[in-house]
C-alpha cells in the first residue's frame, strides 16, 4: 500500500492506492484519473469530501509519521 500526500485545491490530503474494498494493492494506479482513497481521520474513504485536510505538505507528512500505525492499519 502506498500512502502519499496530495494537493487537493488549496489544501493537502493523505491518499492511498487502496482498492474500494479497503484491500491494499501492489501497484499505484496507472492513470491519475483512477480513484485514490483518502484518509478521514478514522479510516479510508473514496469520497474526497470526507478527507481531513492540511495547510501544508509538511503538516500532512508529520501527521502520517505521528499516526503511522493507525493510518496503515
Amino acid at each position: 500500500m502506498g500512502i502519499m500526500t496530495r494537493r487537493q485545491g488549496d489544501v493537502f490530503v493523505i491518499a492511498s492506492d487502496r482498492t474500494a474494498d479497503g484491500a491494499s494493492t501492489k501497484r499505484a494506479p496507472a492513470r491519475l484519473s483512477e480513484i485514490y482513497q483518502v484518509w478521514t481521520g478514522a479510516g479510508w474513504s473514496a469520497d474526497m469530501a470526507e478527507a481531513i485536510s492540511f495547510d501544508s505538505m509538511d503538516t500532512a507528512d508529520e501527521y502520517v509519521r505521528a499516526n503511522y500505525t493507525k493510518v496503515t492499519g
